[in-house]
């Protein structure tokens, strides 16, 4: 029988030398800022976390610091409670290469992939490290005013995306609601995939960390994987992004991701139509419409709560505040199939079952905000505690508590 070798295993002196070196690049002068309280806790939670994950994993030759970082970053955005966590690795994005542009821009991307609390909630975390680092930081100017070509971009951008004529997969949303299609194409790609802020590779790496750390994606991980290799991603640096997954949202997070890449080895992409180039190209409504019906629907339910929010958003990235305003707003919270009281109603259920950190300022926003509506205590209290058999106590628990809170505000 032929001898099978093992290769041997580093040492525990080389792979803690390996991952102090790592973590001062990463961490720069507070490399060890949350590493010694660690210490006080349990020094062997503190050596491993020097060990292991920079020591074996970020010190792996696969993707550059900077890569790893912008993985890092995105796989903590998605899970909405790890603020200081969060802070820490956009700080090191900064001290590996990553620029303050790349940040903010990584947060757009994050408010169409995630969702806008996500964004939201992460930006005074880039606003506080801006200030103790002195950046000063100037937002990328907006688009052009009407605004009119957004269709023509997001479909050459998903264009690019699949390859081909994205036929079938416009299709299968359209029959269930032809909005749907019409906003993947004109807002997701159009207005936000399809920025210049990022390198292609940067946003790949993103979102593909983004879908696999948030879990139960998989249809839409394929699709992103795919885009990503057929942009000059390579199928090994996706791979050693899992890896890297695995530190930040854990193994079956990573695991999930890894089925995927095997399905694709399994199941390659069937071929796409070629560009239709004869295919008409609609123009997209004007900039100015949204706006104002985004500004009137706004005024009926959040109001002054609403339009602080936005105003947080002004000095760093005032297109999330547009978007949210002109597409949120504008495109879908004004739409009459149901009445704003349950629009409202609904936004809280979501946002109290999502129960992270991120939430929890938007869920005190649209729990005034249904207030405004005209729902009443009882109907808030009624759809939270429908999620009890769906979430579970804590989560109920947890929501009630800040919904009291608001209810007292509000002398209900």
């Amino acid at each position: 029988m032929p001898e099978h070798t093992t290769a041997a295993a580093p040492s525990a002196d080389s792979r803690a030398e390996r991952g102090l070196a790592v973590l001062k690049q990463i961490g720069g002068a507070t490399y060890d800022v949350g590493v010694k309280p660690l210490a006080e806790v349990s020094a062997d939670m503190a050596r491993l976390t020097v060990e292991f994950p920079y020591g074996e994993i970020l010190a792996r030759p696969g993707l550059d610091l900077h890569l790893r970082q912008v993985c890092t970053v995105a796989t903590l955005l998605a899970q909405g409670s790890v603020q200081p966590q969060l802070k820490f690795h956009m700080n090191g994005l900064i001290n590996v290469g990553g620029t303050p542009d790349e940040l903010v821009e990584l947060l757009v991307v994050a408010s169409v992939i995630l969702g806008f609390p996500i964004a939201i909630d992460a930006l005074p975390i880039v606003q506080g490290l801006f200030t103790e680092r002195a950046i000063a930081f100037t937002p990328t100017a907006a688009t052009a005013e009407d605004d009119t070509d957004r269709y023509r971009r997001g479909l050459d951008a998903l264009r690019r995306a699949v390859g081909g004529e994205p036929t079938e997969m416009l299709a299968q949303l359209a029959a269930v609601v032809p909005e749907l299609a019409q906003w993947t194409v004109e807002y997701a790609y159009g207005e936000v995939l399809s920025r210049p802020g990022l390198d292609a590779k940067v946003r790949h790496i993103a979102i593909i960390a983004m879908l696999t750390a948030a879990g139960n994606r998989a249809e839409a991980l394929r699709f992103q994987i795919i885009a990503a290799e057929r942009d000059g991603v390579a199928r090994d640096e996706i791979i050693e992004m899992m890896i890297q997954i695995a530190l930040y949202a854990g193994f079956p997070s990573a695991l999930n991701g890894f089925a995927a890449i095997r399905d694709l080895i399994q199941n390659p992409p069937a071929p796409i139509p070629p560009v239709d180039t004869a295919r008409p190209v609609p123009a997209s409504e004007s900039r100015a419409p949204r706006h104002q019906r985004g500004l009137a629907t706004l005024a009926l339910t959040s109001a002054a709560s609403g339009e602080a929010v936005l105003a947080g958003l002004s000095m760093l990235a005032p297109d999330i505040g547009r978007m949210i305003l002109d597409h949120g707003y504008g495109d879908i919270f004004h739409r009459t199939e149901i009445d704003l009281k349950t629009r409202e109603l609904t936004t809280c259920a979501a946002m109290a079952a999502r129960a992270t950190k991120a939430s929890e300022t938007p869920f005190r926003v649209h729990v005034n905000a249904a207030l405004t509506a005209g729902a009443t205590k009882a109907e808030i209290v009624e759809v939270l505690l429908n999620l009890l058999p769906h979430c579970g106590y804590p989560i109920v628990q947890q929501a009630m508590r800040m919904a009291g809170e608001e209810f007292a505000r509000r002398g209900v």
